[in-house]
């Protein structure tokens, strides 16, 4: 997952948690306020309605307000249970503006523990589900009704009832509402801040492709350092620091391997022809022509080193080489001649599927590829070597398969390392230096192609080198399957 796509989930889910905070308060808010202002009209209407102002209170009841007022007795005597609160006689006043909306009686629906509470405190609350589905939420409070011109004082129980329901579905709609908006806005948070991290992260972009392109055949190249006194910018100018020490420490090993190499080349040569000189020219002991054979090994091993250290310097700098059209079979059958097994049983078959396999590549060093495979194999101890070419699907395979004891797992991954020498089973009795196979990577890469290597214990190993075919190539006809060698 890119930076990008992680910063705009991280927003948007910031963004989102900040809105949910602010709808959530939105909804509370809206329904305390809306409960608090039914409750305050219908607290005041029940406050008239109890000091016997019936008119007066009734008309500051909401329009869907439920109410019911019902007589207990005369001046200040009450039930003593809720079931005489329920045998009171309901009271109508003939000068009401407004008929009661409802029929349904609140005493008679209302808890005997409500009444039994209104009787014990003077005042109540409670809920009643209707008949009809509604659920109200009940106020009751215990005044008097005052006949001033027939001198009679009657208490009385008042009840105002609220629609919930109303309160509940302005609140489900304010919900439904909050949650869309909540949702449009989050998408068109994210998107925003998608397409405006693009530009916030085009610098670091930019940083990242430059340190892309630097490899070790080119320190030479610099990341771009943004204008903008930021982190990127810092980061830019630390990668650029980093660089130009890595390029100094490179060119100062490449130049010391370079220089070492041609310095020891001349020394190591007159060590190999003097030793060969008095093998040829005197008359040594067994003794002597012991150590003068092991002297001249080791020459000979040397001069491989120096050799293969003047190519890996020379690939170091950036050397590049030349293209023409050569045929692979031709590549191969030199690249035999050139094998010299230590032991005379080793039996190498070349074969190609066609005469002519041609790509565009150097032949010196397509044959150095093949030689040093192969070598690679008989040193291991392989009795049975076989290389053979063809082309498949716009690609020439180049294999080299043997029968050797094989190469541990562990190792596959780090087989084409500098210097890096396989214990045990393919450690090249000695006589290699690490550098054969960092040469066969390097030649292979040159021509824009792949080395692949399969190996088990105990049964064998296998290279392939895969190069691109040679364009505008004439395939012969027939010959398919001709051996070339023994």
């Amino acid at each position: 997952m890119t930076l990008r796509v992680r910063l705009t989930l991280f927003y948007a889910a910031f963004f989102l948690f900040v809105g949910s905070l602010i709808a959530a308060s939105v909804y509370v808010l809206t329904e305390r306020s809306l409960t608090l202002a039914l409750e305050e009209r219908a607290g005041q209407a029940l406050d008239d309605l109890s000091r016997g102002a019936v008119v007066e209170g009734l008309r500051r009841l909401p329009g869907d307000a439920y109410y019911e007022v019902v007589i207990l007795g005369q001046g200040d005597r009450l039930p003593s249970d809720a079931a005489g609160v329920r045998d009171g006689v309901p009271y109508v006043e003939p000068s009401l503006l407004r008929p009661n909306p409802t029929d349904d009686s609140l005493v008679a629906a209302l808890d005997d523990a409500v009444l039994e509470r209104l009787l014990a405190t003077g005042e109540t609350t409670g809920t009643v589900d209707l008949p009809s589905g509604e659920r109200l939420q009940v106020l009751g409070d215990v005044g008097t009704l005052a006949f001033p011109s027939r001198g009679v004082t009657l208490s009385a129980a008042v009840f105002v009832g609220l629609q919930a329901d109303d309160v509940r579905s302005t609140l489900r709609f304010l919900a439904r509402h909050l949650l869309r908006i909540l949702g449009v806005a989050t998408v068109v948070f994210a998107l925003g801040v998608y397409a405006l991290s693009r530009r916030v992260l085009l610098p670091l972009e930019r940083v990242t492709r430059a340190a892309a392109g630097v490899t070790g055949r080119d320190l030479s190249r610099r990341v771009p350092e943004p204008r903008t006194r930021d982190e990127v910018h810092d980061l830019a100018v630390t990668v650029n620091g980093m660089l130009d020490r890595l390029q100094e420490s490179f060119e100062t090993q490449r130049r010391f391997t370079a220089d070492a190499s041609h310095e020891l080349r001349t020394p190591v040569t007159a060590i190999a022809g003097h030793a060969n000189y008095l093998l040829r020219r005197s008359a040594p002991s067994d003794a002597q022509r012991e150590s003068l054979e092991v002297i001249r090994g080791e020459a000979d091993r040397m001069g491989k080193l120096v050799g293969d250290l003047l190519e890996l310097a020379r690939a170091d700098a950036g050397f590049v080489v030349r293209r023409e059209r050569t045929n692979l079979v031709d590549v191969l059958d030199a690249a035999r001649d050139v094998v010299t097994p230590d032991d005379g049983d080793v039996r190498i078959d070349v074969h190609a599927s066609e005469p002519v396999v041609e790509v565009d590549g150097d032949p010196v060093r397509l044959q150095q590829v093949v030689v040093n495979l192969t070598q690679n194999a008989v040193n291991a101890g392989a009795s049975h070597v076989h290389v053979a070419v063809e082309r498949e699907d716009g690609d020439v395979h180049l294999e080299v398969a043997d029968d050797g004891p094989g190469i541990p797992e562990d190792a596959l991954p780090h087989l084409f390392d500098r210097f890096y020498r396989v214990d045990g089973a393919r450690s090249g009795r000695g006589n290699g230096a690490g550098l054969g196979l960092a040469i066969v990577r390097w030649i292979v890469q040159q021509h824009d192609g792949r080395v692949e290597v399969d190996s088990r214990p105990g049964e064998g190993t296998r290279f392939t080198v895969v190069l691109p075919a040679a364009d505008g190539r004439d395939d012969p006809a027939g010959d398919d399957g001709t051996p070339v060698g023994p």
